[in-house]
């Protein structure tokens, strides 16, 4: 269970489960934390590394967040692949609707995979959100230029 740590405030956090659950308000198999971070089971029973700042998505979350956030995931990444002994990690995380963002939290998912059974789903998610065989030379430097030129403006 968590510990009833302090939730510092970013955005809308009013009903945010992840907020209960750093707050002690909502039950959680806590498996890590820190002043920053938490780290818990989701309801699929993998792990998820969750900011205590209520950060709603990437775009909101700081530099020094994001890197409290990956030092975690390195560290719970590990632990996963030799307690469970699995052939890979998978991480995933998603902003906003579109790109299935359900609890507006900033969370990391940690999916142990085997061999030959998470390529297929992962495979799946990718060529739903991109079509590998129909992107040429062309539209990839077009899409370089336009994130190039963003990151400058940055």
């Amino acid at each position: 269970m968590a510990t009833g740590g302090q939730v510092k405030h970013m955005g809308d956090r009013e009903g945010c489960i992840f907020c209960r659950i750093i707050e002690g308000k909502a039950p959680a198999y806590v498996i890590d934390e820190n002043d920053e971070v938490i780290v818990f089971l989701s309801l699929e029973n993998h792990a998820l590394v969750v900011p205590k700042e209520h950060v709603p998505d990437i775009y909101a979350m700081s530099s020094d967040m994001g890197a409290h956030v990956m030092k975690e995931t390195i560290k719970v990444a590990r632990a996963v692949k030799k307690a469970l002994q699995c052939d890979g990690i998978y991480l995933t995380q998603s902003n906003e609707p579109a790109a299935g963002q359900d609890v507006f939290h900033f969370h990391l998912h940690v999916y142990p995979c085997w061999e030959g059974k998470e390529k297929k789903a992962i495979s799946r998610f990718v060529s739903s959100v991109t079509d590998p065989e129909n992107v040429t030379d062309e539209m990839k430097a077009a899409m370089m230029e336009k994130i190039r030129e963003r990151l400058a403006n940055h």
